[in-house]
């Protein structure tokens, strides 16, 4: 849960500093931030009910779960460049990368060593 927390701070983080820019830019980092973040939440939600439950049943979950991801991550990513107007493409991919890259360092947190 380190990295969800880790990545709504960088979210809020991006889309306050987006603000400088402008209105458009602040929100477009939000819903690109959102494009990540949500399909993160789900999959950590999945994930989590089966640890400690059969291996074989973590892993189908697993990967369900990830496929799933992939999947709602790029039907946000649609839906927003459809009906969101205006739209900046560039703060909208800075909150989603910004979103990503806060998920890979909360994860590396977790590792032991």
């Amino acid at each position: 849960m380190i990295s969800l927390r880790l990545q709504s701070v960088t979210a809020l983080s991006l889309a306050l500093l987006s603000l400088l820019a402008g209105p458009v830019a602040a929100y477009s980092s939000l819903f690109g931030s959102l494009a990540a973040f949500v399909p993160s939440l789900l999959f950590a939600v999945l994930v989590m009910r089966k640890v400690g439950s059969d291996s074989a049943d973590f892993l189908r979950t697993a990967v369900l779960a990830e496929f799933g991801k992939l999947v709602l991550i790029g039907l946000l990513c649609a839906a927003a460049f459809i009906w969101v107007k205006p739209l900046a493409p560039g703060f909208f991919f800075l909150g989603m990368i910004g979103v990503i890259v806060a998920n890979w360092f909360g994860m590396a947190r977790m590792i032991p060593g």
